[in-house]
């Protein structure tokens, strides 16, 4: 496999397997910048082995069926959210009244996605969530009527009845097949290959709705959601992780002034890591091993000045075995430098 040195800076989201004049092979690691963009509009995948980063608009797709099993995954970076009537009739389902949505956590585990427990012929409502510029995508009602190795068929339509279409999703390649339910499209999403991807992800920031009775107004007073950037590991392909944070024992708040948002790359054990330390620190092969705790918000959030903690290191085994480690360096980038442009660098282990 092609390796990158410490030298060498990408900057953009094309793959560099598309360049009709490719990077020499060369030593040892890279520093890469992925371009999600301001409003995190781009999902970018990462391939440390080839040092490629592989672009795809959030906007391509909101929900995934997983081809060889039952799992099910919802588009967390456009905020698609799930809701569950209590009606078991298609026909039935026309309101949002008093139903809770629910989406996918970050950890990647498909027992917990929003859509786990779906069962056959039984009306899901789904919020397709926004567009690049924040706008309403709107509601559907959506009911899978079979599923088998090769296909999913559903029903899907306005919440008034109106616009319903009945679609068959074929099974492709690879580990998921990603469907858009606005184009009513198979879309390509996944590399062949790739370690982690860097995307938004839908967060929490109001009490959950039941919790406030009466007064509850979901959206404005409570069940607000928002968008967070993370960066999921390949658990899937047996990616794993493991963190090494010198400042661990720190509280992690959003106060500029905290002792943890005083650290700097000084205090990294970035370049005295060892493959021996990967079992130390803990490996985990949750999807969420990297997560977001390489990154915090500042107060005032209106500001928008986030702290990188590029003190801390991850160190990386990929599926065939190579350790890697990799520490976040910064988060603004772009022509206007812009938030929205993690940077990393990256080195392969060899002791």
């Amino acid at each position: 496999m092609a390796l990158l040195s410490a030298s060498v800076v990408l900057l953009g989201t094309s793959c560099v397997d598309d360049d009709p004049n490719p990077i020499d092979p060369i030593e040892t690691g890279a520093t890469l910048t992925a371009a999600m963009g301001a409003n995190m509009a781009n999902q970018v995948y990462v391939d440390l082995s080839e040092g490629t980063l592989s672009s795809v608009a959030v906007n391509t797709w909101e929900i995934a069926f997983e081809n060889e099993g039952n799992g099910i995954r919802t588009n967390s970076a456009k905020k698609v959210g799930v809701a569950f009537p209590a009606s078991t009739s298609f026909e039935e389902v026309t309101s949002t009244s008093g139903l809770v949505f629910a989406y996918d956590s970050e950890d990647g585990d498909l027992s917990t996605t929003a859509l786990a427990s779906w069962t056959i012929n039984q009306p899901y409502v789904l919020d397709l969530g926004i567009d690049e510029n924040g706008n309403v995508l709107g509601i559907k009602k959506f009911m899978i009527t079979s599923k088998t190795s090769s296909a999913v068929s559903v029903i899907m339509a306005d919440l008034a009845g109106t616009n319903e279409t009945s679609l068959s999703i074929n099974l492709g390649d690879g580990n998921f097949t990603y469907f858009s339910l606005i184009s009513e499209k198979t879309v390509t999403v996944e590399p062949a290959s790739w370690d982690f991807v860097l995307s938004a992800v839908s967060l929490r920031t109001g009490a959950p709705c039941v919790a406030l009775g009466g007064g509850a107004k979901p959206g404005v007073n409570c069940d607000v959601y928002r968008l967070s950037t993370t960066a999921s590991i390949n658990s899937y392909a047996g990616v794993t992780a493991a963190t090494d944070d010198p400042f661990s024992t720190m509280e992690t708040n959003d106060d500029p002034a905290s002792e943890r948002n005083k650290q700097t790359i000084e205090s990294s054990n970035f370049e005295t890591l060892a493959i021996s330390d990967y079992s130390d620190l803990g490996a985990s092969a949750s999807g969420n091993a990297i997560g977001r705790g390489w990154l915090q918000i500042l107060a005032p959030h209106s500001n928008g000045i986030y702290k990188v903690y590029d003190f801390m290191t991850y160190i990386i085994k990929d599926e065939d075995g190579n350790f890697y480690k990799l520490r976040f360096l910064a988060f603004k980038g772009g022509d206007n430098a812009e938030n929205g442009y993690p940077t990393f660098e990256y080195e392969l282990m060899t002791e």
